[in-house]
């Protein structure tokens, strides 16, 4: 996982397993990692999950609110801002070097 896990939805329903099974299905062309199929990462926007869930299992109430801080901090660093945090772990690299030799 790149970032800390931020849930971005929770939906209430009364049989989940068939529903993970549809949302499955309808995204599987979204996988994150196409090689390992039990990895169970999609990239989908939210009003497209909203529309599978709707279709299969009718209209549901659903949370859509998260924090993803590490993740729209990172979408908001300049090339300056990553260019300074590499710096600090080089530097910090290159003190562990010295400190084992």
């Amino acid at each position: 996982m790149p970032f800390p896990f931020d849930i971005h939805m929770v939906i209430a329903c009364e049989d989940a397993p068939k529903l993970e099974n549809v949302l499955h299905r309808c995204f599987h062309k979204n996988r994150l990692n196409r090689a390992n199929p039990r990895k169970e990462f999609f990239r989908a926007e939210l009003h497209e999950i909203c529309k599978v869930v709707e279709a299969h299992h009718g209209v549901v109430q659903y949370t859509a609110d998260a924090v993803a801080l590490e993740y729209n901090q990172s979408l908001s660093m300049t090339d300056e801002d990553q260019e300074f945090i590499e710096s600090v772990y080089e530097a910090e690299e290159l003190e562990e070097e010295t400190v084992e030799s």
